[in-house]
């Protein structure tokens, strides 16, 4: 496992707050109620706005509500919701051990590209991660996992076999993205998804914590 990509929501960061605060405000915005309670709404953390919206609130995929609620969403997102998250413990070790042993790590996250990359710049973690790879900033394009991957494939300039380059997840839309680019995953379990969740899509290999990552990575 020469070549990572990670997941950001879930997997690098802990990005719950930002993103209930924001999706509360959207429903409010749009609806001028909430639907769902917050278990419901903790699963809309991963996928897509409009993929969720599709699954809970049953709307097609060219419904105008979608875009509606994609800049309602943004609106408190793009001003405060984005910078309320907490990097996940032995995120940092994790990404400094891959470094020093010569892994070339990347971001592949359906959160729009755009702060994406401002999360890694706050964070500092540019010394760490080559490239990010994210949605298009109205999810027009590249608003499955899948899509985002064979994206990033695509674009880094990192000689890519798939034999030798993982997807790390914490959510199905994740392994389900890597098995569809003929990937291998591994899924975390101390983000937003669960190891049934994980099981059920087939992860190749489930594990608790960061420095678990490192130890596969250095064995595969």
């Amino acid at each position: 496992m020469n070549n990572l990509f990670f997941d950001l929501d879930g997997t690098i960061i802990n990005s719950e707050i930002g993103i209930m605060k924001s999706l509360h405000y959207m429903y409010e915005h749009t609806l001028g109620y909430i639907p769902h309670d917050d278990a419901t709404l903790h699963t809309f953390i991963g996928p897509t706005i409009g993929a969720s919206l599709q699954k809970y609130d049953h709307v097609e995929a060219d419904d105008p509500i979608i875009n509606q609620s994609l800049l309602a969403f943004r609106e408190y997102y793009q001003d405060e919701g984005w910078q309320e998250f907490t990097v996940y413990d032995g995120v940092y070790d994790m990404l400094e051990s891959l470094k020093k042993a010569d892994k070339q790590l990347f971001i592949a996250t359906s959160k729009p590209e755009i702060f994406a990359k401002r999360i890694i710049d706050k964070l500092d973690m540019k010394q760490y991660i080559r490239h990010v790879f994210g949605a298009a900033e109205d999810e027009s394009i590249r608003s499955l996992k899948e899509d985002v991957i064979a994206y990033g494939i695509e674009k880094t300039s990192v000689e890519l076999d798939p034999k030798n380059l993982v997807m790390v997840g914490d959510r199905n839309s994740d392994i389900v993205g890597a098995h569809k680019n003929n990937l291998k995953a591994i899924g975390v379990t101390y983000g937003f998804g669960d190891f049934d969740e994980l099981k059920e899509a087939n992860s190749e290999w489930i594990v608790n914590s960061p420095q678990e990552i490192v130890n596969l990575a250095m064995e595969k």
